[in-house]
């Protein structure tokens, strides 16, 4: 089985696992000591298996081979996976500043109890230590739903850790838990934003960057002086599998045969170097400057 199917299986069903196992702790804890805060917390830990079922989901998807209708393969579903993560990265980001708005306004304090800290600690690192290793997958893999899931384990370990500072000092500011609450949102809203911009690139087409541009364009010119004037260069990302169309000008008096070997030399080299599939669309550059 294909690695990077394997790393998107292993870190949804780890997640799920592990998620389950603190929900089930936190919110009998909760139910022990009466704590509303920590059985809310257990809610948010429970939600966050619904985006590693989304990355088996899309994994899943993703992986199925190309067909008739789908004739570049089903990778973009899982773009379209971490899109939803990035939406539900939104939905906790303004949940948890309106529940942070309204502990202010109601000047609500916590229950203290060591226990209900000690948990909260534990959890936040086991769900740090989670979102660093789906991140290293993430990066590792080039995969947006495996980051996107990370920094959705991140967001439970951080508001852990909220939830955490606001028993412990709820008795001298009890402001404390709603100001942490708004920043900690704020920042989960904008990382959400990047992720879902980030993955809609990948989804509508987008130019290169201007070094690997100009990095290809080199390449390209090696391969034949008959080359010039390398323009119109597009990507089509479907995760793993990537097509570029571009344009080369060859001159008007070079034979068919010739401006298509030497097009089908640019594909082949580009291929090798990037593992990419390419298109070359062949024009003469004197007809150029007449336009």
């Amino acid at each position: 089985m294909n690695s990077r199917k394997i790393a998107g299986y292993k870190e949804g069903i780890v997640s799920i696992l592990i998620n389950t196992i603190l929900f089930i702790i936190k919110y009998l804890v909760g139910i022990m000591f009466n704590s509303i805060a920590m059985i809310s917390e257990s809610i948010h830990t429970l939600s966050d298996s619904l985006t590693s079922i989304i990355v088996l989901i899309s994994f899943w998807i993703a992986y199925k081979p190309a067909d008739e209708e789908h004739p570049f393969g089903h990778g973009r579903v899982e773009s379209i996976g971490s899109i939803i993560i990035a939406i539900l990265l939104l939905i906790t980001a303004y949940e948890l500043i309106v529940e942070s708005i309204k502990k202010y306004l109601n000047h609500e304090l916590m229950i203290f109890n060591w226990s209900l800290v000690a948990i909260l600690i534990i959890s936040a690192i086991i769900k740090e230590i989670l979102a660093r290793w789906s991140l290293n997958l993430g990066t590792v893999y080039n995969s947006k739903a495996l980051i996107g899931d990370a920094w959705h384990h991140r967001t439970d370990a951080i508001a852990s850790i909220i939830v955490g500072i606001g028993i412990i000092f709820s008795n001298y500011y009890w402001w404390l838990d709603s100001l942490l609450g708004v920043c900690v949102s704020s920042f989960i809203g904008f990382i959400a934003i990047k992720l879902l911009i980030d993955t809609s690139k990948d989804i509508m087409g987008y130019k290169l960057p201007s070094e690997v541009e100009t990095e290809v364009k080199n390449v390209i010119s090696s391969v034949s002086k008959d080359i010039s004037d390398v323009h119109h260069i597009h990507a089509h990302k479907y995760e793993e599998h990537v097509e570029i169309t571009l344009h080369i000008r060859l001159p008007p008096n070079m034979s068919l045969s010739d401006a298509h070997k030497i097009a089908s030399k640019v594909e082949e080299e580009l291929k090798r170097l990037y593992g990419w599939n390419v298109t070359v669309h062949v024009e003469p550059y004197i007809e150029s400057k007449k336009n």
